[in-house]
């Protein structure tokens, strides 16, 4: 039957049914052209001219667009508990016969005496002098927030409230070595590479997770650092050269350390002296630190970072894959734990 003779035979609601279906259709697609087109037209960076949208951004630096899904999903993530959140005292207002408002007065109970008295003396300092009395209301209020915001937890409980959301894709990069200090196996599964600024206090504060790291997956990670001395804090420069100095003396990492502990106190005559207390040969380091191809190392370092999309400090990439910032140990287990599997 060809179509034809297969609409003939139809009956008239059929092919009535089939002609809306079919209008219907074409609605669809021609409003999702108007829809995409719209977008297409709208959102892009225009560069001499020449148009550059999301699509461009996905090819050359996806990186950016996984970084604005995350940053997406954080707020979906949110959104989705403050619903959960309401439509939980919903359902338990309505289960005990009351208004939401009622209910979420209900919850917690009235502190006690007791419990005021102890709050107020345990911030007492704080207060800027006010007597029980001036922050009695104030003190209430805090503990009804706090005793209904555990009793919420429990009630979340209670509904099973579970929040998940999608994973995002790895983005991975091709990030080099290079000829740079390194710990551990130069053949592990996993390879961490650090740029990182002697100077800056955000760097100082993710040396004990990078250690604890280190330790935890000794034997299985590989740890390589690289320069990246941030223009504005003018003693880092002279850091990341006396430390390089410390390679052919086999004490780069003891004086790594060293200058991590001094942050904020690396002028030039301090961090010779730190030399001195790790047992640099002086006379080897001095003639090091006046070579012009160590500051040219430092220097081939940076410019490499800002191919790669490295603006700020500390940056690492695990495998390739961006992490950015004096973040928690769990951020680079996760990571690490799915890159050894």
């Amino acid at each position: 039957m060809n179509l034809k003779e297969w609409f003939n035979s139809m009956t008239l609601s059929e092919k009535i049914l089939s002609a809306t279906l079919l209008v219907f259709a074409a609605y669809i697609l021609f409003t999702m052209k108007i829809v995409f087109n719209y977008y297409k037209n709208h959102n892009y960076v225009a560069i001499n001219g020449s148009k550059f949208t999301e699509s461009d951004i996905m090819d050359e630096s996806p990186e950016l667009i996984v970084a604005l899904k995350k940053e997406y999903q954080r707020g979906l993530g949110n959104a989705f508990s403050q619903f959960a959140q309401n439509k939980v005292i919903s359902m338990e207002a309505k289960a005990k016969g009351m208004s939401a408002d009622d209910f979420l007065k209900s919850l917690g109970g009235e502190p006690s005496e007791e419990e005021l008295h102890s709050v107020f003396e345990q911030y007492k300092s704080q207060l800027g002098g006010r007597n029980f009395d001036a922050v009695k209301e104030e003190i209430r209020d805090f503990l009804k927030s706090q005793k209904g915001n555990q009793a919420m937890t429990e009630i979340a409980k209670k509904y099973e409230v579970k929040v998940e959301m999608a994973e995002l894709p790895a983005v991975k990069k091709q990030v080099v070595a290079g000829n740079n200090p390194s710990m551990g196996p130069a053949d592990a599964k996993v390879t961490v590479i650090e740029f990182s600024d002697f100077e800056c206090p955000f760097c100082n504060r993710s040396q004990a997770v990078n250690k604890a790291l280190r330790e935890k997956y000794k034997g299985k990670i590989r740890w390589v650092f690289r320069d990246f001395p941030l223009p504005f804090h003018k003693q880092a420069m002279f850091a990341h050269i006396a430390v390089n100095c410390a390679l052919p003396q086999n004490k780069y990492w003891e004086y790594f350390d060293l200058l991590f502990e001094n942050s904020g106190k690396l002028s030039r005559e301090n961090v010779i002296n730190l030399s001195k207390k790790v047992g640099l040969e002086q006379t080897k380091f001095s003639q090091c630190i006046a070579q012009e191809s160590v500051k040219k190392e430092i220097d081939e370092d940076m410019a490499y970072a800002k191919t790669i999309g490295v603006n700020s400090t500390p940056t690492f990439f695990i495998n390739g894959m961006l992490v950015e910032g004096a973040l928690p140990m769990e951020s680079f287990e996760e990571i690490i734990e799915k890159e050894l599997k």
